[in-house]
């Protein structure tokens, strides 16, 4: 009852809601549609109208929108799961490919607040495409896929939820329930894993804490303080390193009980690492202030002298401890800055590109500033260091040759379809991502995407790109606007069919326009 007075509800407001923006010629455009459901995601917004818009007129008629919306809303689970399928056939031609059936999964995976990794998901892409395509055709008929996912009502009921959920505008309260959703036992009962990790994460910190302020338990509180956060700076400076060793993470995965760990939170935990490391940082800094303005007095200097010069002669090198400890804070205060998502996202990466690589002197100084870190760096210091060679461009060029963007098509939603050039050499198996680097968009970013193509496909491979950020977007727009006679030796097409139809029968290129590098990283 309470879901039929909301959907009663939403209707009204709908109706209202479109019946001002229609006017007096009752008809709706895209950007009107987009405005009045409040949805984000362009692909859903452009799927949706098309959808609506039966006669391709690029209007729609009112009362036919909501007729639709009545219905929709209205509907059972099985003319839902239609809809959900209608959606994802971009194409219209009745069958939805394996790529289509991923990006059902993915988003009706996060509408419906399902916690499932990156990985599994693939692996539940192949496991329903094989079992679904019943007639090896290579692509699943409504029929088909209905058929499967009823042998999985779980999944049915949480894949046809979200059909009629994304019309519906996100609410204030809507937002308020996503940002506190971290705080409820819904959530961590659904991400155990990780809620373990990160308990455990946060029980060594406090045993190292306690453990420091132990070691100096019988100098001042300021000391006492400052060295409970020195030892915990200690493991978290290396730990923070440990958590991008991709090369190690990928062996890991290798093994059956890798299953047990959250190898997929690695980034998230990346980033957790840091904001703790800010924090004890400060509380560090601020013990030492008030350290300095007792005692500098006892060593005839000033509170300034003791902190920025060498004259109270603290540390293992020169008496560079204080000076160090206040160049590592200025830059670790511009590397969390231009971390923040408001730069990241906001096509300012090459700002966090850089100041990224501040960690090599701030690494340098900590060896400096502490004189027992070098032993909690060098095991995981030289595996870092061992995985940037073996990663560098350089390397790869010279075991695998370079790569070509050979053939480009630009599909609806602004999914951006490359063929890439396969060196001799390479090999990867179905479930893998490469690194992506296009120098003319941008030449110090890499990109990891997933392989869409199968491993037998000879001479290229395939990537799938959804314009989903600042670099995907610049991707696209790039191919959009690019000369496909003069530049282009390859085929530039808007046609997916046709693509399909060139690379299955053989075509001969000529010279390739040199458009990006590619290394590979196994999932």
């Amino acid at each position: 009852m309470v879901h039929v007075n909301e959907d009663v509800t939403w209707l009204e407001k709908m109706e209202k809601t479109f019946t001002q923006i229609a006017g007096e010629d009752k008809k709706i455009d895209f950007d009107e549609f987009k405005r009045a459901l409040n949805i984000k995601e362009s692909f859903f917004a452009e799927r949706f109208f098309q959808l609506f818009d039966q006669d391709d007129s690029g209007t729609i008629e009112l009362q036919e929108l909501l007729d639709g919306l009545r219905m929709l809303t209205g509907a059972d689970a099985a003319r839902k799961l239609e809809f959900l399928f209608d959606v994802y056939d971009v194409d219209g031609n009745g069958s939805i490919d394996k790529y289509e059936l991923l990006t059902v999964l993915q988003s009706s995976v996060h509408e419906s607040s399902l916690s499932v990794s990156d990985t599994d998901l693939e692996l539940l892409t192949d496991v329903l495409f094989e079992s679904a395509d019943s007639d090896g055709s290579g692509s699943i008929s409504f029929d088909e896929l209905k058929e499967e996912l009823e042998k999985h009502p779980g999944l049915l009921e949480n894949l046809t939820i979200g059909a009629a959920q994304w019309l519906k505008p996100r609410t204030t309260e809507m937002k308020e329930k996503g940002t506190y959703r971290y705080l409820t036992i819904k959530y961590w009962r659904n991400n155990s894993k990780k809620g373990v990790l990160f308990l455990l994460y946060f029980l060594v910190n406090i045993g190292l804490f306690v453990l420091g302020c132990y070691n100096y338990r019988t100098s001042n509180g300021f000391v006492i303080v400052a060295r409970g956060c020195g030892m915990a700076l200690n493991f978290n400076c290396s730990f923070i390193l440990v958590c991008m060793l991709r090369r190690c993470i990928t062996f890991i995965r290798s093994f059956k009980q890798s299953q047990f760990l959250p190898l997929d939170q690695h980034i998230l935990l990346h980033k957790v690492v840091g904001m703790v490391i800010g924090l004890l940082s400060l509380i560090h800094s601020l013990a030492h202030v008030g350290n300095a303005a007792l005692v500098s007095r006892h060593l005839n200097l000033t509170v300034p002298e003791f902190l920025i010069t060498t004259k109270a002669q603290l540390g293992w090198v020169y008496g560079l401890a204080p000076l160090s400890g206040v160049i590592l804070n200025a830059i670790l205060i511009v590397i969390i800055i231009c971390s923040l998502p408001f730069i990241r996202r906001s096509g300012k990466f090459q700002v966090f590109y850089w100041t990224h690589i501040l960690y090599i002197p701030f690494w340098l100084l900590i060896i400096i500033h502490a004189n027992n870190f070098w032993i909690w760096f060098v095991i995981p210091g030289v595996i870092f260091l061992v995985e940037k060679i073996s990663r560098s461009k350089i390397l790869k060029l010279a075991a695998y040759g370079e790569t070509h963007i050979v053939e480009v098509n630009l599909l609806p939603s602004k999914v951006t379809h490359l063929v890439i050039s396969k060196p001799p050499k390479w090999r990867y198996r179905p479930g893998d991502y490469v690194f992506i680097q296009v120098p003319d968009i941008a030449r110090n970013e890499w990109h990891p995407f997933t392989i869409s193509s199968a491993p037998e496909l000879q001479g290229f491979f395939w990537l799938h790109v959804r314009s989903a950020g600042h670099w995907t977007n610049k991707l696209y727009e790039y191919f959009e606007e690019y000369n496909p006679v003069v530049e282009l030796a390859g085929v530039y097409n808007k046609g997916f069919s046709e693509s399909l139809h060139n690379m299955e029968t053989g075509m001969e290129h000529g010279k390739y326009r040199k458009c990006s590098n590619v290394r590979r990283v196994v999932k």
